[in-house]
C-alpha cells in the first residue's frame, strides 16, 4: 500500500500529492521565525491534522472525530492509494462519517475495514484482535501518545494485544501467542469460579476447613432417607383442619361440662349436709326450761306451744321436701351431664385417634420442602466436589499444556533463528548509525512467566538517557517493521515532526540521511512532516547539494502561518 494523494471537496484545502517512491516531506514554516506574535508558530498549520485526515479516510472510529465533524460541516475528504498494481480512492464525509466510499462503493466503516484487512494484511483465520485498524498505526502513528513507546503506536488495549500486533508484524507465529493467552484465560476463569465458590455461604466453611465435604454429604443422605421414609408413610387428611377445629370445640365443651358437674356435685353435697341438720328443741324442752326458771305455764300458753310445735314441724317437713326435690333435680342433671360427657369423650377420643393417624397438608408440604432443601444442599456439595476435582484436573492439564507449549516455542524460535537474527541485525545496524558505541538490537525470546504473553520482544539501545533516544528507537523499529517485517503489504512510513523533537542535531541529520539511502531505489515511501527550524538545524551539518537532494527536492507541500489560506484547510477553524 502506497499513499498517492489527499484532497477535499473544498477548494480551500491544500491538496497533498506524495512522491510515488522515496521521500515526501510536508514542511511547516513560519513567515517570521523570530516573531513572538501570538499564534505565529509551527503548530496549527495542519501537519498533525493531515495525519488525522488520512486515518479518517482509512476507517478510524467516528467517536474520535466528533468535534472534527461538527466544525467541518459539509466537508468531504479523499485519499488515493495503491495496493500492488491496483488504485483505490477512499472518500468520507463529515456529514455521514459512518459511511465510506471505496472506489464509489458505499460501505459501512466496518465493511470498509474488513476489506482493508484483506487488501493490506495476511491475517490468519480465528485470531482475535488482529485487524487493519489495529495494525495500520505502526505505519502512520496517529497521535502524540503514539510517540511514547515504540511498540504501542495506537490503541493497543492489553499487553497481550500489543504483543500480538508486534509478533504478527515481525513474522512470528501468532498461533503460539494466542494458545498461551487462551490457556491463561482459562486458568483465570477457573480461579474466578473457585473464588465465587469460596464466597458462597454454604461452601465457606468447607474452604476454611471447618467441615468435611464427604462426611457432610453422607450425613445429608441419611437425613434425606429418614425424611423420605416419613413421607412415604405420611397420610394427609384433607379435612385435617376441620377435624382439628371440631376436636378443639368438643374438648372445650367437655371442660365446661366437667366444671358444671363438679358444681352440681358440690350443691348436692351441700343439700345433704342441710338435710342432716335438724333442731333439737321440743315443746317438753321448753317447759322444762320454764319450770326450772319457776315460771308456770298457763293452759293457754301450753296450747300456743302446741300450735307452734306443729307449725315448726310442718316448716321443717316442707324444707326437707324442697331440699330433696332440689337434690333429685341436681342428681338428674348430673346424670344427664355425665352421659353427655361420656358421649363427647368418646367422640373426642375418636377424633384424636384420627388426628394421630393423619397429618395436615401444610405439615406434609413443610417436610417436603425440608427434603428439597437438604437435597439442594447435598447437590451443591456434590457439584462443588465434582467441579473442584474437574478444576484441579484442568489446572494440572493447563500446567502440562503450558509446559509443552513452552517447549514447542523454544524449538520454534531455534528453527527461525536466522529470521530473528535478520530482524535483530537490521535494527542493530540502524541504531549503530546513531549510537555506534552502544549495545543494541531487537531481541525475541520465549516468555515462561506467569502471564498471558508468549514472546518477549524488546528493542534495545543501551545508551545514556538522552531525550532523543526514544525517538531513535521508534524510528529504527518502524523501519525494521517496514523493510524486514512480515504479513503486510504496506509500503510507507509516515512520521510526524514529533519524532525529531528533542533529538540531537547530528542525529536528525543521520535520520534524514538514513531514510534517503534506505528509500532510494525502492518501491517504498518515507513521508514526514517537518518544521523549518528542524531543517535549519540539519542544514548546518550537510552540504548544500546533499540538502537539496534529500530535502528540497522532496518537499511536496509547504504550510505556513502567514495566513489561513496557507494552512492545510485553507480556513480558520479550531479543531
Amino acid at each position: 500500500m502506497r499513499l498517492i494523494k489527499v484532497y477535499s471537496n473544498q477548494t480551500s484545502f491544500r491538496t497533498v500529492e506524495f512522491n510515488k517512491t522515496g521521500l515526501s516531506f510536508v514542511l511547516a514554516k513560519q513567515k517570521n521565525p523570530g516573531s513572538s506574535e501570538k499564534g505565529k508558530t509551527y503548530n496549527g498549520v495542519g501537519k498533525s491534522l493531515l495525519v488525522r485526515i488520512i486515518h479518517f479516510c482509512l476507517g478510524a472510529g467516528k467517536e474520535d472525530y466528533k468535534k472534527f465533524c461538527e466544525k467541518l460541516t459539509d466537508w468531504e475528504f479523499s485519499i488515493d492509494f495503491e495496493v500492488g498494481y491496483n488504485k483505490y480512492t477512499s472518500t468520507r464525509t463529515t456529514n455521514e462519517p459512518e459511511k465510506i466510499l471505496l472506489n464509489n462503493e458505499k460501505l459501512s466503516v466496518t465493511q470498509f475495514n474488513k476489506k482493508m484487512n484483506t487488501l493490506c494484511f495476511d491475517i490468519p483465520d480465528d485470531i482475535s484482535f488482529l485487524s487493519f485498524r489495529s495494525l495500520i498505526p505502526f505505519f502512520i502513528r496517529p497521535k502524540k501518545e503514539s510517540y511514547i513507546a515504540y511498540n504501542k503506536p495506537g490503541k493497543t488495549g492489553s499487553d497481550y494485544q500489543a504483543l500480538l500486533y508486534n509478533a504478527f508484524l515481525l513474522g512470528l507465529d501468532v498461533v503460539l501467542a494466542q494458545k498461551k493467552y487462551s490457556i491463561r484465560k482459562e486458568r483465570e476463569r477457573i480461579k474466578k469460579l473457585e473464588k465465587n465458590f469460596k464466597e458462597d455461604s454454604l461452601l465457606k466453611d468447607f474452604f476454611t476447613g471447618n467441615k468435611d465435604v464427604v462426611l457432610t454429604i453422607i450425613d445429608l443422605e441419611e437425613r434425606i432417607a429418614r425424611l423420605n421414609d416419613d413421607l412415604s408413610n405420611f397420610k394427609v387428611a384433607e379435612d385435617y383442619n376441620e377435624v382439628q377445629v371440631e376436636a378443639d370445640r368438643i374438648a372445650k365443651e367437655l371442660f365446661t361440662l366437667n366444671n358444671k358437674i363438679i358444681m352440681i356435685q358440690n350443691n348436692i353435697e351441700n343439700i345433704s349436709k342441710s338435710l342432716m341438720f335438724s333442731p333439737d328443741i321440743t315443746k317438753e324442752n321448753i317447759k322444762t326450761i320454764y319450770h326450772e326458771s319457776k315460771i308456770n305455764f298457763s293452759e293457754n300458753m301450753t296450747k300456743r306451744l302446741d300450735e307452734l310445735e306443729n307449725f315448726y314441724e310442718k316448716l321443717i317437713s316442707n324444707r326437707k321436701r324442697r331440699l330433696l326435690e332440689q337434690q333429685n333435680k341436681l342428681k338428674l342433671e348430673e346424670q344427664y351431664n355425665k352421659t353427655t360427657v361420656k358421649m363427647l369423650q368418646k367422640e373426642l377420643n375418636k377424633l384424636i385417634k384420627y388426628l394421630g393417624e393423619h397429618h395436615a397438608l401444610d405439615l406434609f408440604i413443610s417436610l417436603s420442602n425440608k427434603v428439597a432443601e437438604l437435597k439442594s444442599e447435598r447437590d451443591n456439595l456434590i457439584k462443588y466436589q465434582e467441579l473442584q476435582s474437574a478444576y484441579k484436573t484442568r489446572e494440572r492439564q493447563a500446567e502440562k499444556n503450558l509446559l509443552e507449549l513452552s517447549e514447542l516455542t523454544e524449538d520454534y524460535l531455534k528453527e527461525i533463528e536466522s529470521e530473528i537474527a535478520e530482524l535483530r541485525n537490521y535494527f542493530r545496524n540502524l541504531s549503530k548509525i546513531f549510537y555506534p558505541n552502544s549495545v543494541s538490537g531487537l531481541t525475541i525470546d520465549n516468555n515462561d512467566g506467569d502471564n498471558q504473553l508468549r514472546f518477549i520482544i524488546d528493542a534495545k539501545i543501551e545508551s545514556d538517557a538522552s531525550d532523543g533516544i526514544n525517538n531513535v528507537k521508534i524510528f529504527c523499529y518502524d523501519l525494521t517493521i517496514l523493510f524486514k517485517g512480515r504479513n503486510h503489504k504496506i509500503s510507507f512510513i509516515f512520521h510526524d515532526s514529533r519524532i525529531f523533537d528533542g533529538t540531537d542535531e547530528r542525529q536528525k541529520v543521520d535520520m534524514f540521511k538514513t531514510v534517503y539511502h534506505k528509500f532510494s531505489d525502492t518501491d517504498k515511501q518515507y513521508i514526514a512532516s517537518v518544521n523549518q527550524n528542524q531543517l535549519d538545524e540539519i542544514k548546518k551539518h550537510i552540504a548544500d547539494k546533499e540538502y537539496t537532494n534529500i530535502i528540497s527536492k522532496n518537499i511536496v507541500l509547504t504550510l505556513t502561518d502567514e495566513s489561513d489560506s496557507e494552512k492545510l484547510l485553507g480556513i480558520k477553524v479550531d479543531i
